[in-house]
């Protein structure tokens, strides 16, 4: 049995335990470490060799309450920043609510409390812990990276000083070896060209790795399919399995990044004839689902059009892909207001519940599993940024198993005004922004 190491530590600290069980209660859906203790002292035991996503700690303790704890527990480099949420019968005054944030609290809830509500406190604070870590795997990852591409720079620098030598050498040969000191020459041209690709993909080439390894993996299971177990197989399709989503989490990570830093002109763009190009793309996904996908009149806007069409792509590409039994019914249509046009991308697919309309906007948010609907969940995250990137803005109107229906607006672009004056630039919408991603 594989040890599921994605699980976090959370501790629950109550000396009574009867509130220790209820907290057990609430939590243990989370699938987590739940690790308790009824007193301080035992809260500050644990802690000396444990890590945790949250704390959740009682204010009234004999001996050690829970202030105090919390005081000690920011004394300790390691835990100045984890989370603490604190629980109380003793009703919620100022005081109390002051005293417990001044000492780094996050949330401050009064017993009996609405276990939704801890269980969805939880669970954000279990998200943002494995995001920390991942981010923090990631950074020494590239400090790594980094180190190399520094060597490899080096023994570049090293090489270009010795080509520069050699041709000088060459230069003061005799005429009869001119010919092949220019032959040489232009060699020793192509080999420095050469390095000078080898470190860029050595530097920025991430995807290499994962289809050389899926590649001899997939090699092993055809190679020795007779003398291999179940469990042998089934590791090796896990192991195929994850590195695809991994590259396909690096390519939609490029192509957000693509959107955010890359430098694009705005232009006037017909928004029909770029939704007729998307729909000529998604050809082979409309006819397969018997779906229809209708276009009213779109007007003329100011943007850029590669990001306008990867805004359609993707809301016509999800509103074919997310759907139920009955054949895909897409509107895409578009209505002048004040100031802006506001664009539709309207379907009859399995839905969202409300709860979720700011949540599939953001990074890696999905609602159901790969195997049910495959993607990296970063189409909509791509589609928000697109849209604030146009100064406008994107939203969600839903009800479970009715369908959904997508809004955008985009300004309406005045040549005269002294906004104007100057050619939209992303370089220029960018500013204080180009550190939301970090590779």
């Amino acid at each position: 049995m594989i040890e599921d190491v994605t699980r976090v530590n959370i501790l629950l600290v109550d000396d009574e335990p009867a509130n220790l069980l209820a907290l057990e209660a609430v939590l243990e859906n989370l699938g987590q470490n739940l690790i308790k203790a009824d007193s301080g002292a035992e809260a500050l035991r644990h802690l000396i060799d444990k890590d945790f996503a949250a704390i959740l700690l009682d204010v009234m303790m004999p001996g050690m309450d829970g202030f105090e704890t919390a005081a000690l527990i920011r004394q300790r480099d390691r835990n100045r920043h984890t989370p603490i949420i604190f629980l109380t019968a003793i009703g919620k005054t100022e005081a109390a609510m002051f005293k417990g944030y001044a000492l780094g609290a996050i949330s401050y809830l009064v017993k009996p409390f609405e276990p939704a509500v801890l269980r969805s406190k939880v669970s954000v604070l279990v998200d943002l812990y494995r995001k920390t870590e991942e981010v923090s795997r990631l950074n020494n990852e590239l400090r790594v990276e980094n180190e190399n591409r520094k060597r490899t720079e080096e023994e570049l620098r090293r090489s270009e000083e010795r080509l520069k030598n050699l041709n000088a050498n060459l230069e003061a040969r005799v005429a009869k070896r001119t010919a092949a000191a220019e032959a040489s020459s232009r060699q020793l041209t192509r080999i420095n060209e050469e390095l000078e690709q080898f470190v860029y993909a050595s530097s920025h080439d991430l995807q290499e790795p994962l289809r050389t390894m899926t590649s001899f993996l997939e090699l092993i299971e055809r190679r020795n399919r007779d003398k291999l177990d179940e469990d042998s197989k089934r590791f090796i399709e896990f192991a195929v399995k994850n590195a695809e989503h991994m590259r396909s989490l690096i390519n939609g990570l490029l192509e957000y990044s693509r959107v955010t830093v890359k430098e694009k002109k705005f232009k006037n763009v017909d928004c029909n004839l770029v939704v007729k190009r998307i729909l000529e793309q998604l050809y082979a996904s409309i006819n397969e689902s018997g779906g229809k996908v209708e276009c009213l009149p779109l007007p003329e806007v100011y943007g850029e059009p590669l990001l306008l069409g990867q805004l359609f792509q993707n809301l016509i590409g999800n509103a074919l892909k997310f759907r139920n039994e009955r054949p895909p019914q897409v509107e895409v249509g578009a209505e002048k207001r004040e100031g802006e046009w506001l664009f539709w991308v309207k379907d009859n697919g399995i839905g969202i519940e409300p709860r979720f309309f700011q949540q599939i906007f953001r990074l890696f948010q999905r609602l159901h599993s790969r195997e049910e609907y495959p993607g990296a969940g970063l189409g909509l995250a791509v589609c928000r940024k697109t849209v604030e990137l146009h100064g406008g803005k994107i939203w969600c109107e839903s009800e479970l198993g009715k369908g959904s229906s997508f809004y955008f607006t985009i300004p309406i672009y005045d040549p005269f005004s002294k906004l104007a004056d100057e050619e939209p630039n992303l370089e220029t919408a960018l500013e204080g922004k180009k550190a939301e991603i970090r590779l």
